[in-house]
This record gives C-alpha cells, sequence and structure tokens, in this order.
C-alpha cells in the first residue's frame, strides 16, 4: 500500500512494509508539489512525472494507493444516537446529520465512525467533503500508474499514524496532534486509544513566513529562508515568539476550542499533552511558544523516531510525512471521506 499526501507545498509518498517481530521498514519520499509558477501543479500529465519519481525513488512496483483530502472544505461533527443495530446506523447518521448541519449534503461525500458506544448511546463522528474537489483529485491523478483504492481525511491519516507508531503513549494518554502544513493545520483528539474529535485550521507555515516578510519588508524567499536559519536569529534580532504571536492566533484558538470542546462533550478528563507535527512544527521555538500560551506540555513529535521503525529511512522527512505514512498502513477496504 502507497499512501500520498498531495500538498499544498509538497507531495509526500510512503510505503510501509511489517515484519514478523512487530517492527517495520518505512520507505519515504516527497518532492515540490510546484508548477514552474511557484503554483501547486494541477496538470495530470505533468503530476503524473513527479509521481513516477517518487515511485522510481522508493523502487515501488504495487501502485495501489490511498489518497488524503485535507483544507478548510473538511466538515467534520460529532453527536450522540441512541445505540442500535450496525445496519441502522448508516440511515441514523445521515438524518441526524441533515437536521444538524445547515449545508446540503448532496453535494458532499460523507462517512462515519462510532467512537463511542458504551451504555444507551452512540458517540458519532460524522465527516464529509465536496464532492467536487475530490472528483477533482482523481482527476489530477488519472493520468498515473496509481491504483487509487480510496481517499481518507487527512486527520484520520494522521490519527492512524500516530496509534501505530506511538501506540503505548495513544492507549495511555489524553493527546492534541496537531499537523501544521504549508496553509492548513490538521487537529484531531485521541482519549487513550480513541478518536474524539478533529478539525482543520487556516494556519500554516506560510502564515509564519508572510509575517517575517512584513516584519522586516523583505520578499517571502528572503523571509522563508530567515525562518529555515536559525542560526542567525540572535545577530539580525530576529524574536520568534513575536512573530508566532501575530501570526498563529487562528491556530491557538482552533487548538484551544478543540481541547474545551472535548473536554466538555467527549468527559475527556484532562489534555495531557500536545504533540506538534508536519513541517511547519520544525520552526525553532514553535513548541515552547504553544505551551506558553495554552499552558499544555507541548513537544514535537517526528513518527519515524520510533524505535519500531528499522532501515535506511531518512527520519529527517518524519515531521513532513504523518499523513502519508498513516495511508501507508491503512487497510483498504475503507475510506474514510
Amino acid at each position: 500500500m502507497i499512501g500520498i499526501d498531495w500538498g499544498s507545498k509538497f507531495i509526500k509518498a510512503c510505503r510501509v512494509s511489517a515484519k514478523t517481530d512487530g517492527r517495520y521498514i518505512v520507505y519515504a519520499s516527497m518532492i515540490s508539489a510546484d508548477d514552474k509558477n511557484g503554483d501547486r501543479e494541477e496538470s495530470p500529465l505533468l503530476l503524473k512525472n513527479k509521481v513516477n519519481t517518487l515511485l522510481r525513488q522508493m523502487r515501488i512496483k504495487n501502485h495501489d494507493a490511498f489518497l488524503s483530502a485535507g483544507g478548510s472544505s473538511l466538515l467534520a461533527r460529532d453527536f450522540s444516537l441512541p445505540k442500535m443495530a450496525a445496519e441502522n446506523i448508516g440511515g441514523a447518521v445521515m438524518i441526524e446529520a441533515e437536521n444538524s448541519i445547515f449545508e446540503t449534503l448532496d453535494d458532499m461525500y460523507c462517512d462515519y465512525e462510532v467512537i463511542s458506544d458504551s451504555g444507551e448511546k452512540m458517540d458519532i463522528l460524522f465527516i464529509a467533503y465536496p464532492k467536487e474537489q475530490i472528483n477533482h483529485m482523481l482527476d489530477s491523478f488519472s493520468q498515473s500508474e496509481l491504483e487509487i483504492l480510496g481517499i481518507t481525511a487527512d486527520n484520520m491519516a494522521l490519527v492512524n499514524c500516530f496509534l501505530t507508531f506511538d501506540e503505548k503513549r495513544a492507549l495511555s494518554s489524553s493527546v492534541v496532534l496537531v499537523n501544521i502544513g504549508h496553509e492548513v493545520s490538521n487537529i484531531a483528539i485521541i482519549d487513550k486509544g480513541r478518536l474524539k474529535f478533529i478539525r482543520n485550521v487556516a494556519f500554516g507555515g506560510l502564515d509564519v513566513t508572510k509575517e517575517i516578510a512584513a516584519a522586516y519588508e523583505v520578499d517571502v524567499n528572503t523571509a522563508e529562508q530567515i525562518k529555515r536559519q536559525p542560526e542567525f536569529w540572535e545577530s539580525i534580532g530576529f524574536n520568534v515568539r513575536n512573530i508566532l504571536k501575530k501570526s498563529s492566533s487562528n491556530l491557538l484558538e482552533a487548538i484551544f476550542r478543540s481541547m474545551e470542546h472535548s473536554v466538555s462533550r467527549q468527559k475527556i478528563g484532562k489534555i495531557d499533552k500536545i504533540l506538534l507535527t508536519g513541517g511547519g512544527a520544525i520552526l525553532r521555538g514553535i513548541d515552547d511558544f504553544v505551551y506558553e500560551t495554552l499552558g499544555i506540555s507541548t513537544q514535537k513529535w517526528n513518527p519515524l523516531a520510533s524505535g519500531d521503525i528499522i532501515g535506511a529511512v531518512d527520519k529527517e522527512k518524519g515531521f513532513f510525512i504523518p499523513v502519508a505514512l498513516g495511508l501507508a498502513v491503512q487497510k483498504g477496504e475503507k475510506s474514510n471521506v
């Protein structure tokens, strides 16, 4: 199985081989998603060339793949239903979703997950994504050699990665996973191995870069270089905390509201930790800033740092590939969008 995460900055691909001793060999590669104008490549023919490059780099012959869908178009809601037979859940979920969501669902692909079923009720996580965007994604990859088995929400793949490669911590604590991408961040809350809540927020590394550009009156490319070279920050008087304070209010509010919702609605006792991953999490000091602002223990999370992963995989790619990695260990029979 290949996991493909088609981000706004990079296309990331992963393949995972499970060993009999419970460890994994991970093959991972990434390539720029940009076209010659610096925008995300949308041409099916040129996208095919990028995908083929990734496949050659990982020496992949089996082209069965899962894609992921993210961005601000993801619609996620949680609600409760009376306990019922499995064959009746789907219809009841759609009725409840149509009654509680003000957007039409006719133009969206929908799915759901039972996140708890204790007592006389079931807690449901409902997910929907615009058909137009899913169909566009499938059309874009139509010229590639990939056999697309399904499309999964970024958040669900992120959770799958955490449960697979950090199982001990996933089962023993309540964690907020935050995958900081180039333009959008994925949030997922897991309580002792059970998914409780997901949402996306319009914040990414690009917001930080733009704030640096505005503060220093430089172009975006120069600002990106400043962001990536902390060894020069002191010499130019760069204060990452001030930059984050001005650029990350969307992210901080989304994390706080997600925790507040989960503690009150899902009856989580407390949040133990916030884990930051994604390319945007590489920024030096962002974990300290989140901790100082929200008061919750915050760490960076690189899934490739797991002791269960062996082989020559470049572990520096770990922050970029949690979604692709989660897709690569997914079962092939179901799509979560």
